[in-house]
């Protein structure tokens, strides 16, 4: 059983849409894998809530605890900040403007 399955188990239909909109965009395998790290990740950080239930805050309190806690570097806060984008804007269609002017930490 792969990681999605593990921390959504009842959400098999938002996985399949995640590796399909991954997959569709062409990016590279690495850039896929980040995409992925990022949002399980997310999920597991939200106590595997499913991301239809999380919003602009919780992005932001993840985004945060990546900075500070985790001490990621600038660029690695940009891959996360990126996945999430694409994941609510892509996969999800439910675009969060409040991260559109945020910069990675």
């Amino acid at each position: 059983m792969e990681t999605a399955e593990l921390l959504l188990p009842n959400e098999p239909e938002f996985i399949c849409q995640l590796k399909q909109a991954i997959e569709s965009q062409g990016f590279s395998p690495r850039t896929e894998h980040s995409y992925l790290h990022w949002i399980y990740r997310f999920i597991s950080f939200n106590q595997n809530r499913s991301p239809k239930e999380l919003g602009e805050k919780d992005v932001r309190r993840f985004l945060r605890y990546v900075a500070t806690t985790l001490s990621a570097s600038p660029a690695r806060c940009k891959q996360a900040l990126k996945a999430l984008r694409f994941m609510y804007q892509d996969v999800l269609k439910k675009p969060l403007p409040g991260l559109d002017d945020m910069q990675p930490a």
